[in-house]
């Protein structure tokens, strides 16, 4: 992230200036004609009430597959903890899916607030709600040194269990998370009873807690059993394993093909990713 200057920007008493970055998704249908308002909350009930979001860097705001920039005045209330984000349902196209928003208090640029959406706020998709209270992860901005990530996918051997779909994974960590990352190296990745291996450069998240794993549902084979993924940090030399064996298909078990997987527990870096 570019650094800011420091023009219009309040000398911080009980005030300070956000800087609010809106992710809309990859959706048809994903933008929205509605006004957008948010609301951050630190420790101890501290809240800057409801902002609006106005006076985006785009022309038309929250369009499909784009970035608002926002910089607004409100009151500091320390280390965010959480969100507020909703909209008032008014134009023809109200319905709006949000894929992320990211928060930084320009008094610190140094230090980021990631809440992930990934889901729409909209009256006739979902669960009809048009506000969602996001968790804001605290992180570090890309001024960090890198760290890599080794991915090993391991897809059941069933029938059927492979998929022509798009995955992703998010990575959790004790200091934040790496968004969702695409996972793709070569045409036919995610065949039944084989192994991918892919490696992600992104800042380091501290111990990994979870993973969310996820496939778009594209392709004629949607459906995938996945066994189970390992994660080498090759900062730390850990390695996480986080069991599965479960499908990810919209006609198979409970039809969900996005879950959170745990930890199993980490161990020294030689294990199974050298097999």
């Amino acid at each position: 992230m570019q650094s800011c200057d420091n023009n219009n920007i309040p000398n911080r008493g009980k005030l300070t200036s956000y800087e609010i970055l809106v992710y809309t998704g990859d959706k048809r249908g994903a933008g929205t004609d509605s006004n957008v308002s948010i609301t951050l909350f630190g420790k101890n009930g501290k809240q800057t009430g409801k902002i609006p979001l106005k006076n985006s860097n785009n022309k038309d705001p929250f369009e499909r597959k784009q970035v608002d920039k926002f910089r607004v005045n409100g009151d500091y209330i320390g280390e965010l903890m959480k969100l507020h984000i909703e909209h008032d349902n008014s134009g023809q196209s109200s319905g709006w899916f949000l894929d992320k928003i990211v928060v930084t208090d320009l008094f610190e640029p140094k230090t980021q607030y990631v809440a992930t959406c990934n889901q729409w706020l909209a009256k006739d998709e979902g669960d009809r709600e048009i506000s969602r209270d996001l968790t804001l992860h605290k992180q570090q901005s890309t001024t960090q040194k890198s760290n890599y990530y080794k991915i090993t996918v391991y897809t059941g051997n069933k029938s059927g269990a492979g998929t022509d779909s798009d995955v992703f994974i998010t990575l959790y960590g004790k200091l934040g998370e790496t968004g969702p990352t695409k996972l793709a190296n070569q045409e036919n990745n995610f065949e039944a009873g084989k192994k991918d291996e892919f490696t992600i450069e992104c800042q380091n998240i501290g111990e990994l807690n979870q993973i969310l794993i996820a496939h778009n549902n594209k392709g004629l084979s949607s459906g995938w059993f996945l066994d189970r993924i390992l994660i080498e940090d090759t900062q730390d030399h850990r390695t996480y394993e986080f069991p599965c064996n479960r499908w990810l298909a919209k006609d198979e078990d409970d039809k969900q093909i996005a879950r959170y997987l745990l930890p199993k527990g980490a161990m020294l870096a030689e294990k199974e990713l050298a097999d």
